[in-house]
């Protein structure tokens, strides 16, 4: 009883859980690449896992959830974009429980890597970097690929999905701390935890609205709602994340929620806010084409 306790209910936050995050400076940096902003911010959700909401957020119960996976593009009045890319059939085929695969999505954006100007990764599990690892043109892509120092030191968190060696050589990672603007209104956020590579991404549009992509940090919203992480036997068997850096960044991000709540949250997987935030009219569903 108590190894299940510690394995599969302990998720609480712990007193000492801290994750610098300076709003101001993410904002002051997002206003310093001269140009438009993004007019507008679309999705395609590709495919899907279905896991236990136990191995969600620690302590729910046994009940299936299901596990969204989404790509983002960022449209701007002369160029796009991508924030992760999915996965191929190929790669969620042997997938556990993976309950529906939508070639149509993924065929847009495998079509909008080609014409992106640029692409970044929130961190290096297959389901957000398999689709650029697999695309049939990757040599051309990886010139305007913002992957990092970390993400590409880390390749074995992107299994199933295989780094080829050849389009790489000579391939420049970027290498930041702390954050970095990368377009006018884009700043990436450094969030080592989930992965070592893990990095959130902050979108200022035109119209000042804000959106923060918090890769997995949070695979759903109710982690940073009720504090509480994934439990040990999803972290250490399976993700293999750094659970103090993941509790600091739930720390933080609920603070957040609570003094900015006009800073909307995305999390990894969670339909519930993609769904608001399009009834919202923030997101759109369907790429550009």
């Amino acid at each position: 009883a108590a190894l299940y306790a510690w394995m599969v209910l302990d998720g609480a936050m712990p007193e000492d859980a801290h994750y610098a995050f300076d709003l101001g400076e993410v904002r002051r940096l997002a206003d310093a690449v001269p140009g438009a902003k993004p007019e507008q911010i679309r999705y395609e959700n590709v495919t899907a896992f279905e896991f236990p909401a136990a191995m969600v957020v620690a302590g729910d119960p046994w009940s299936a959830v299901q596990i969204p996976v989404y790509a983002y593009q960022l449209v701007y009045p002369d160029r796009t974009v991508i924030i992760d890319t999915a996965m191929t059939r190929n790669l969620a085929k042997p997938q556990f429980m993976v309950p529906y695969y939508h070639d149509d999505a993924y065929v847009r954006v495998e079509k909008a890597l080609d014409s992106a100007s640029l692409v970044v990764i929130t961190h290096e599990h297959v389901d957000h970097i398999g689709g650029l690892l697999e695309h049939p043109r990757l040599a051309k892509l990886l010139p305007k690929t913002r992957l990092t120092v970390t993400q590409l030191a880390n390749t074995s968190r992107m299994l199933p999905a295989r780094l080829p060696p050849a389009p790489f050589a000579g391939y420049v990672p970027l290498d930041y701390e702390g954050m970095m603007a990368i377009a006018p209104g884009v700043v990436l956020i450094a969030a080592a935890g989930h992965t070592p590579g893990s990095q959130m991404v902050y979108v200022q549009t035109a119209s000042g609205q804000e959106l923060l992509f918090l890769g997995d940090v949070a695979w759903q919203q109710r982690s940073v709602e009720v504090q509480r992480e994934r439990p040990r036997f999803a972290t250490a068997l399976l993700v293999r994340e750094n659970r103090d850096q993941v509790f600091g960044q739930l720390k933080t991000l609920h603070a957040l929620a609570q003094s900015q709540p006009q800073l909307h949250q995305i999390p990894g997987h969670d339909a519930a806010v993609i769904a608001k935030l399009t009834n919202a009219g923030l997101l759109q569903q369907g790429f550009a084409p």
